[in-house]
């Protein structure tokens, strides 16, 4: 009997929550149907207000698991058309030579064309039976005509006023539709001579914008159509936005590249340099080297570099060799007399290691010259260095310090004693 009780309590309870989310449910209102809103958007159209409300709720649904696809193309077209109901507004102000709103104009010409591409690309998946069909592609490739000038005066407004992230969607969109299937097979778009410059104002858009990936996007045709002036310096933003993207092999491709087809352009030069003497990548240092001098002719800065490669190979008397040649283009090279006062001194460390020591042989005599003729030869190079960077006493202040200890110049070794003390 108590089991029965139980049992009927718990059926009352079930009963009752049931009720209390068929209450819930049904107090919930039904999606609204995309047909009502395109009825909306039509009507506010019609009455010239309401376009951008008519448009939020369109755009809420787009996406919703009941809208079928060819739902979702309307949709994306009435957007389209809401859009160009405002730029209506807009133009009609310009017209009448009345206040308008410059952003809001060109604004709403680029969602003009967002919503096309989204209602051509909605069209362009097959059906269920594996057709498909574009309602709209006709119609978007007229409207887009008609706009499309006004697209790229858009990008070029905000360009002008360096507002560059705003500017880059225009000649993005501009590009992509002057190649793409719905006005691509125009012939007047698809041969535009000005495409190659519109892809520098992209590049130069996104790149001032600090969106690297996308000043990438149409680096190589922005380079392609530059003059030689232009061209080197959208490979070295090219060669920068490799770099900050952290993808090092684009990037050592493009320092190549740029090194190749700009070889008179020393930033290319400079920077492979850096990588090779940090990497201890020496002798291909040197093989640069060898071929810039073979296309430009011999210069300071390749002298240099490759006296810096051949110190890192401790080749110190080719670093020698190099630094002088380096000197007779600039004498006042400080990095040329530093390299050539390590090498010496290295030279000098190396020839104490195997010098003979017995004072009763005469060849003891002989070596005791050669060190202190290495420690002599390295002596003014590196004093020159010290007149050049006074303040930079820990480039100098060391090696100074061993070569006057060597010299036996006492004063001068005092005087590094206590500026290396000092630190």
């Amino acid at each position: 009997m108590a089991m029965r009780r139980l049992f009927n309590i718990l059926l009352l309870f079930i009963i009752g929550q049931l009720c209390i989310v068929n209450c819930l449910l049904a107090a919930q209102p039904k999606p609204v149907k995309p047909k009502t809103l395109i009825s909306e958007a039509k009507a506010a159209i019609k009455n010239g207000k309401g376009q951008a409300d008519a448009e939020k709720k369109l755009l809420e649904i787009v996406n919703r698991e009941d809208v079928t696809q060819a739902q979702r193309a309307e949709i994306y077209f009435m957007a389209e058309e809401l859009e160009r109901s405002m730029n209506g507004i807009e133009n009609e102000k310009l017209y009448l030579k009345q206040a308008y709103d410059t952003i809001r104009f060109f604004s709403t010409i680029l969602r003009m064309h967002q919503y096309l591409l989204a209602c051509d690309s909605v069209e362009s998946l097959p059906d269920a039976k594996g057709n498909v069909t574009y309602r709209y592609r006709a119609k978007s490739r007229d409207i887009m005509r008609a706009y499309h000038a006004n697209l790229l005066n858009g990008g070029k407004f905000l360009l002008k006023r360096e507002k560059f992230a705003e500017a880059f969607p225009y000649f993005d969109i501009y590009l992509e539709t002057s190649r793409g299937p719905i006005l691509g097979d125009i012939p007047t778009i698809k041969n535009d001579t000005l495409l190659p410059r519109i892809a520098y104002w992209a590049t130069v858009s996104a790149y001032n914008a600090n969106q690297p990936r996308k000043a990438l996007k149409f680096m190589d045709e922005a380079i392609a159509g530059a003059d030689s002036t232009m061209a080197i310096t959208l490979q070295e933003n090219k060669v920068r936005c490799y770099e900050v993207l952290g993808d090092r092999d684009e990037w050592m491709i493009n320092l190549l590249a740029g090194s190749t087809l700009y070889p008179q352009h020393d930033y290319f030069f400079l920077h492979l340099m850096d990588v090779y003497s940090s990497e201890k990548m020496y002798d291909e240092g040197i093989a640069l080297v060898r071929r810039m001098r073979s296309e430009v002719g011999d210069k300071a800065i390749y002298a240099l570099g490759e006296c810096q490669m051949y110190q890192g190979k401790q080749d110190y008397d080719a670093c020698i060799v190099a630094a002088d040649n380096a000197l007779r283009h600039d004498s006042l090279l400080i990095e040329a007399q530093y390299n050539k006062g390590v090498a010496y001194l290295n030279k000098a460390v190396a020839f104490a290691e195997t010098a003979c020591t017995d004072i009763r042989n005469p060849q003891c005599r002989k070596d005791r010259q050669t060190l202190l003729q290495l420690y002599r030869n390295a002596l003014n190079p590196m004093e020159q260095v010290r007149r050049q960077a006074p303040q930079d006493t820990a480039r100098w202040a060391s090696p100074l310090y061993r070569i006057y200890l060597n010299l036996n110049m006492g004063k001068e070794f005092a005087e590094m004693e206590k500026i290396l003390n000092a630190k």
